[in-house]
């Protein structure tokens, strides 16, 4: 092997190893790109409080940012969910998104009150039912001289939409995601949003 051969193979295995460097360094910038975008994202979402609003339909709605966090991130910071999460017999790591909403339910109640009779055994107790509902709710209840007993049934319709927005490149839509919001409204027009947090749970 002359000395020309062994300097164009000494080029070349440097050349390599520089290109193999420079691939190596764009993907770790690329991926603490990604993480400080994420961060920001995260800061963004945590300090934004929740937005509630009305729908054209009058119903309570709220929106609330996006968090992305990392598998052993939830584990931390909400590790209470994960611990309930393991009791669904699912594997932390397979999670992809959790939603969680916190809602209340506020109904006047307005209803007219009727002799009724209560028979039991031998016995034959005087007292007083009211009945009192809608589409969303039905409340019953019984007063007699020593107590009351009662039953309020409420039913709810939850409808999650989430939104994403992509980033753009002169006009066009690319893959990277700019933000996501995702928006809960509550059918039931009794019932107002308290408070809404979506978290996807990345690998």
């Amino acid at each position: 092997m002359n000395v020309r051969t062994k300097i164009e193979i000494g080029v070349a295995v440097i050349l390599a190893v520089t290109l193999c460097f420079t691939i190596a360094q764009n993907y770790r910038i690329r991926k603490m790109a990604e993480e400080r975008e994420r961060y920001r994202n995260n800061t963004e979402a945590l300090l934004t409080e929740v937005d509630k609003y009305k729908t054209r339909d009058s119903l309570n709605a709220a929106q609330i940012l996006t968090l992305q966090l990392s598998v052993k991130e939830y584990e931390r910071f909400r590790a209470e969910d994960a611990a309930l999460i393991r009791t669904l017999k699912a594997n932390n790591r397979d999670l992809a998104a959790v939603n969680k909403t916190q809602a209340q339910t506020i109904v006047e109640l307005l209803a007219v009150p009727r002799d009724t009779v209560i028979i039991s055994n031998t016995d034959t107790v005087k007292a007083i039912s009211v009945h009192c509902g809608d589409q969303w709710y039905d409340f019953d209840g019984v007063l007699t001289d020593d107590n009351f007993s009662g039953r309020l049934v409420n039913r709810d319709s939850l409808m999650i939409v989430e939104t994403v927005k992509y980033k753009r490149c002169f006009f066009f839509k690319t893959k990277k995601i700019k933000d996501r919001k995702v928006d809960v409204v509550s059918r039931n027009p009794h019932t107002e949003i308290m408070n809404v947090e979506h978290i996807i749970v990345g690998k």
